[in-house]
């Protein structure tokens, strides 16, 4: 947990073989660096729970071997950049909790590796118009059970 953490060191963006990156439950965390398209090996991006960011840099479009990415909870993500369309080899993109999501870009349809998206029943719909662009495309809704959680404590 690293709850004050609110932007990545300078650095970063030049470790260039990293190939995972777990930013997780950093609730003051609200911006990825510009150059953050230059970790060109990274394949597995987990950012859930950053309730403050807001967007995903454009340059994310330039992470060729990205297969996995969790913006679950990023609460202040309103839209995705249309680069994110650029991740040819995605597969995985789980994104329950993004209740501020209005959106996907059009760009999504060029997903074609795209396998599963977990979301929720809120989200779910926005995927509708790409299930006949992205042939193998599972959306798995996620049913949020906080409530019934909480019945069971107070019980």
């Amino acid at each position: 947990m690293c709850y004050d953490l609110k932007e990545l060191p300078l650095g970063l963006c030049s470790l260039v073989n990293l190939e995972k990156l777990s930013i997780t439950n950093c609730q003051e965390f609200d911006v990825l660096p510009k150059g953050f398209g230059c970790l060109s090996n990274l394949e597995i991006l987990r950012l859930h729970c950053c309730t403050k960011l807001q967007e995903l840099p454009e340059s994310i479009g330039s992470l060729c071997n990205l297969s996995f990415i969790d913006i679950s909870d990023c609460l202040s993500i309103n839209v995705l950049p249309e680069e994110v369309g650029e991740l040819c080899g995605l597969r995985v993109l789980k994104m329950d909790g993004c209740s501020g999501l209005q959106e996907l870009p059009v760009s999504m349809s060029k997903l074609l590796q795209l396998e599963d998206v977990i979301c929720d029943e809120e989200t779910s719909y926005l995927w509708m118009e790409f299930k006949s662009f992205i042939p193998n495309l599972k959306i798995n809704v996620v049913e949020d059970d906080r409530f019934e959680s909480f019945m069971k404590i107070v019980q």
